[in-house]
């Protein structure tokens, strides 16, 4: 054998063929004849990828910035006539010329000719969706598309080698341009043919975009167009057909699988669509759902808080991690969503906290938590119901530490599902809460932090009240202080020196005391329904697993000692802390022997030396009334002793510091405990409120002269409050001496005789003596004031004389002296006066005065007020609606108010307009009826009768105002399935086909039947209004008002003295709109006694309840009227009225 030639006639088998792959050509089109020729099917590659690329650079055009030639649009309106082909009786083919170019492609394995047919169709059909008039050439081509040689064609596209992306892409445009086609209408016959067009659907959603960086938003990757085909129809399918799709266990990994490579726009209509028509979709069943959200698919969902591409493309406002955040806390979170499962709060999965055996009620022995067999076995497990959220959580893509969004979401799950909480502790042990001052340990703390904020579900989670039996402890610990919150990390916590975590130790162990507290009190509440031992029993054991984990007594006064006097913060949350280890656990408290005066003294010094500013001395004052509190749990408090550093004894100290007090600063607690410890010690009478007349007395005198920070009157109350304190007995006799000689019999009349009383009238002779003109001036000032005010609070003349008698002959040792107290004593009983109303200045200043009114009482109200209260805007029609509704989906017509818009123009001037809008409406009906809008059939059912009502009566005049208001409104409650006029709405429009336009719609349903639920009255009445007042317009429907007697319904539903005032101001401005309309507020007057009825109202309100309103609206009715019509009418009456008001 010879070897191989080398010549022409030769060849090389292990030489690979040189493929060429040439760019087509094109040409301008300028009539469809032209398309035709260019388009008519030979066996040709070149000429077939001619035509298709003219067409596609013709379709380009059109579909560019600068809108499409009408001209253009004429060209491929006639074309598409055109290009159909009947084969059979009933079967047509559209575009025959292509479809055979196709089949020629798939036959010679021709590439790009396959590619170019699939682009030019989904190009054409993107056009044609964008234009209403030619739906039909676009429904036509798309069951073309359906027919069974196209679809073994496009099988054949979408299952190409994974290198052919260049086929499998425009495929997949073409799909969903044909699925999204007029609202979805071939979305169900695309799925009938599901095994050809939803074809390697898995494996096109699963391929990598192989560039660098994100793939080009106008070349988007095979995998992108599979993903939005696959979301299309899930918002576009019946309900049995998505369910069989999402039942495909291959799609949803597919979907996840790269998500961090995916461009911004289509991760957002990736969570948008699963969230508008997954989880929020009530028809889909649970187990459904569960299939797409699972742990697995969670986890991935959650790896985008990490996204690390928001910004590169231009798009939507929302970032991936904010659109990501949405959607897992809506699926975690909501009941429909299908993954939360109904749970029990702290009781675990599989017990039944009320079918415990316990001992019969006659047995001597109480039964306690022992005899509870389960009680005990949740330490270190706890089983769950909601496993998927579970797993969840527990994933390693959930940081709660570094990320606030994902610290909101693990908050918000252990919100909804209570139970998580202890079990997510127990087994997430990677992270310690050892004191270290970093970024994470900040983090984490912030987590516990809202952790142990959560609030303790009702009844612990027990459905029906409290159980019989409690909870388990450990897990009701565990909900209060979590497991890292250790013992031994919170002492070292509270023992370190970086002033941070010593902060925000305390700050927790503030609420997770304030958290046991409330605890404990539902405790409390179980024992007086449930068995009294088991809740009991459990309180005890809860105080004993919180006092393992709590850091002991001596460690928080070790804290609170070492913090430094100018860091107020961490003392105001240490000193709270310590008052509520006293309050809370007491037992554990008192246990320590913890002296608190030295503390105490060193804040009230503290107080009183340093200029501050309010916001510190505020501080500053919490700190001391935590003090006071734990003072009071003291024994050894040495109240009025006086002390090393205090110039007076504690209790009169705190008495300066209550007085030097800035204005705007709380002190209830301070006074209350001023007058614990006052009733305590015996300077006054238990429960007689006593110290009040002191504490005013000091307050007054320091708001007036500023008197108070006399040294001499501090070191005479120091004198009296201890010598009362050391002696209470005495003076208590000295009380019932005193009430013996006045022959007083009422017991009420003792508690101005306290003890403190008779201290200060001892002890005033001795400090007149030795008091300067200056010091003897303030004295008399506070006795007066004192004196004055404890007459106030219990009025008992005979034993007031005598005491004043003796106030008078202890000032009279000093020439000055009685002159003085009768002073303050006179300005004092001026004061008493004039808190009664009496004025005593003279002159015309005094006139003056007299004659001026407070802010807001007798004075009108100006029609510029008027009108901001009861004017409400007009509607404006907008013509241009005819055109803007044709191009919006279903659910855009009803939510963003396009059909509404539409509605309006019923009432327009033109005859024209209202016919087309007429049309309109019918078409929206079926279009919305057609779509799968959820509430589309009463939508239908509206419109519907809508039409029908109008049809005959255009050349009538305008459609009226009312029903067009009604119908607008009615649109806006279908929308609402929860509205409270919804089911009532619904009754009405299946009575009769059509309305009644000379009759105002459902008054009567609404004003003379009852609501259907109680407690939505209110609600419907507001409805009502709102739809009157939009249906008031013009004289017509003011002459409609007025047959039907509205008025008078409204005037005596308003005239109800328990209406609420926002109805009665809404039934204010249809009386308002009125009087816009010409000859309304005329018609007001002489046909239903508007004027007696704003009389009547105005009399029955103060101004300050809004009878000035009244009297205004009156003012605008006369104003606005034909006042020679109506003096007339009245005789004159109502222009003497209003006349008499204004002057």
């Amino acid at each position: 054998m010879g070897k191989r030639g080398h010549g022409t006639d030769a060849s090389n088998p292990r030489k690979r063929v040189k493929v060429v792959h040439e760019a087509p050509t094109s040409e301008e089109i300028h009539a469809s004849r032209q398309l035709q020729q260019l388009l008519f099917f030979e066996q040709d590659p070149q000429k077939a990828r001619h035509g298709l690329q003219s067409l596609k650079v013709f379709v380009d055009g059109l579909l560019s910035e600068g809108g499409a030639d009408e001209q253009q649009v004429q060209i491929l309106r006639d074309y598409l006539e055109t290009a159909k082909r009947h084969d059979g009786d009933s079967e047509v083919t559209f575009l025959p010329d292509i479809m055979d170019t196709w089949s020629f492609a798939a036959h010679s394995n021709n590439d790009n000719l396959m590619s170019a047919v699939a682009v030019t169709l989904a190009l054409l059909l993107k056009f044609i969706s964008q234009r209403l008039e030619l739906t039909v050439y676009g429904l036509g081509i798309g069951r073309t598309l359906l027919q069974k040689q196209q679809q073994e064609l496009i099988a054949r596209n979408l299952s190409a080698d994974k290198g052919k992306e260049f086929i499998i892409s425009p495929t997949l445009r073409l799909l969903r341009e044909v699925l999204c086609l007029d609202g979805g209408i071939l979305a169900k016959p695309v799925f009938r043919a599901r095994n050809f067009t939803f074809k390697s659907l898995a494996r096109n959603m699963g391929m990598k975009h192989l560039g660098e960086g994100l793939e080009d938003l106008k070349r988007p990757s095979a995998r992108t167009n599979a993903i939005r085909f696959f979301l299309s129809a899930l918002k576009f399918l019946h309900l049995e057909a998505k369910i069989e799709l999402l039942s495909q266990k291959e799609l949803t990994p597919a979907l996840t699988r790269s998500l961090a490579n995916d461009p911004p726009y289509l991760l957002i209509e990736i969570l948008d669509t699963l969230r508008k028509y997954v989880i929020k979709d009530e028809k889909l069943p649970a187990h459904v759902k569960s299939k797409v959200l699972n742990s697995m698919t969670l986890g991935r969902f959650s790896s985008l808080y990490q996204y690390k591409h928001d910004g590169t493309q231009s798009g939507s406002k929302t970032t991936v991690e904010d659109a990501v955040h949405e959607f897992l806390r809506v699926a975690c979170t909501s009941s429909t969503a299908g993954i939360l499962r109904p749970q029990y709060g702290f009781y675990p999965r599989n017990v039944d906290p009320d079918a415990a055996s316990l001992p019969a009620a006659e047995d001597e022995v109480q039964p306690g938590l022992e005899s509870i067999t389960w009680i005990n076995k949740f330490r270190d497990d706890v089983p769950i119901r909601n496993v998927i959220l579970a797993d969840f959580i527990q994933s390693q893509s959930l940081r709660p530490h570094a990320s606030l969004k994902q610290s909101e979401l693990l908050l918000a799950i252990f919100a909804a599902a209570p139970e998580l909480v202890a079990h997510y502790f127990i087994n997430k042990r990677s992270f310690t809460f050892d004191p270290k001052l970093s970024a994470t340990w900040i983090g984490y703390s912030a987590f516990l932090f809202k952790a142990i904020e959560l609030p303790i579900p009702d009844y612990f989670g027990h459905k029906a009240g409290y159980a019989l039996v409690p909870p388990p402890t450990s897990i009701i610990i565990d909900n209060i202080i979590p497991l890292p919150m250790t013992q031994k990390v919170l002492v070292k916590c509270l023992g370190q020196k970086a002033e941070l975590i010593s902060f925000v130790a305390a700050r927790l162990l503030v609420l997770a005391m304030q958290k046991l507290q409330t605890a404990l009190k539902m405790h409390d509440e179980a024992t007086k329904e449930q068995s009294r031992s088991l809740w009991a029993d459990s309180a005890r054991r809860l105080i004993d697993e919180f006092c393992q984990r709590a850091p002991g007594m001596k460690d928080v006064i070790a804290c609170y000692r070492g913090v430094e006097d100018s860091d107020l913060l961490q003392r105001e949350v240490v000193s709270k802390l310590l008052r509520l280890y006293y309050e809370v656990i007491p037992q554990v408290a008192l246990m320590a022997k913890f002296d608190v005066s030295p503390l105490l003294i060193a804040a009230i010094k503290r107080l009183e030396g340093a200029e501050e500013s309010p916001e510190d001395r505020t501080l500053r004052l919490v700190e001391l009334e935590n003090l006071l509190a734990i003072a009071g749990y003291s024994p050894g408090m040495r109240w009025f002793a006086k002390s090393q550093g205090l110039p007076v004894s504690p209790f009169v100290a705190l008495l300066r510091v209550l007085v030097a007090a800035p204005a705007g600063i709380s002190l209830v607690a301070l006074r209350d405990a001023l007058g614990a410890v006052a009733e305590e010690h015996q300077l006054v009478q238990s429960g007689s409120l006593s110290t009040l007349p002191l504490l005013e007395a000091l307050q007054s005198m320091n708001e007036t002269s500023g008197s108070a920070t006399c040294a001499a009157l501090w070191t005479f109350l120091d004198n009296t409050t201890s010598r009362c304190a050391t002696a209470p007995v005495k003076y208590i006799e000295m009380v019932a001496e005193l009430a013996d000689d006045g022959d007083i019999a009422d017991n009420e009349s003792l508690t101005l005789l306290s003890p403190l009383t008779l201290a200060i009238l001892e002890q005033l002779p001795f400090a007149i003596s030795s008091a300067s003109e200056e010091d003897l001036s303030v004295l008399a000032q506070f006795v007066a004031k004192y004196v004055d005010y404890a007459r106030d609070a219990k009025k008992t003349d005979a034993i007031s004389k005598k005491i004043v008698q003796k106030i008078e002959t202890a000032f009279s040792e000093k020439p000055s002296g009685k002159k003085l107290y009768k002073k303050y004593a006179k300005s004092n009983v001026t004061r008493e006066l004039q808190s009664w109303g009496a004025d005593f200045s003279a002159g015309k200043e005094a006139e003056s005065a007299s004659e001026e009114k407070t802010p807001g009482e007798g004075l009108a109200m100006s029609e510029e007020a008027l009108t901001d209260l009861l004017a409400a805007p007009l509607v404006v029609r907008d013509n241009t609606a005819l055109s803007k509704w044709a191009t919006k989906e279903a659910d855009e017509l009803v939510e963003e108010g396009y059909a509404a818009s539409v509605i309006s123009l019923l009432a327009s001037e033109h005859t024209s307009i209202r016919k087309e809008a007429l049309v309109s409406i019918s078409k929206i009906a079926a279009k919305i009826n057609e779509s799968s809008y959820e509430e589309k059939e009463q939508v239908w059912l509206l419109l519907s009768e809508l039409v029908e009502s109008c049809k005959g009566r255009f050349d009538e005049g305008p459609v009226p105002n009312t029903v067009v208001a009604f119908t607008k409104h009615a649109l806006g409650v279908l929308k609402e399935p929860l509205h409270c006029m919804y089911g009532k709405l619904n009754t009405f429009l299946t009575k009769g086909p059509t309305w009644r336009l000379d009759k105002l719609l459902m008054v009567h349903d609404i004003l003379h039947e009852g609501p259907e639920l109680d407690e939505t009255y209110y609600s419907e009445l507001s409805w009502l209004f709102l739809y009157l007042l939009d249906g008031l317009q013009a004289e017509p429907d003011m002459a409609l008002y007025h047959n039907t007697r509205l008025f008078e319904r409204l005037l005596s539903l308003a005239s109800n003295p328990y209406l609420r005032q926002t109805m009665k101001t809404q039934i204010l401005k249809i009386l308002y709109r009125a009087t816009l309309v010409e000859g309304g507020s005329t018609t007001l007057i002489t046909r239903f006694g508007i004027v007696s009825w704003l009389e009547a109202q105005s009399a029955a309100h103060s101004s300050a309840s809004g009878g000035d309103v009244y009297k205004a609206l009156l003012r605008r009715i006369w104003e606005t009227s034909d006042k020679e019509r109506a003096s007339n009418w009245s005789k004159h009456g109502i222009e003497n009225i209003v006349e008499g008001r204004e002057s």
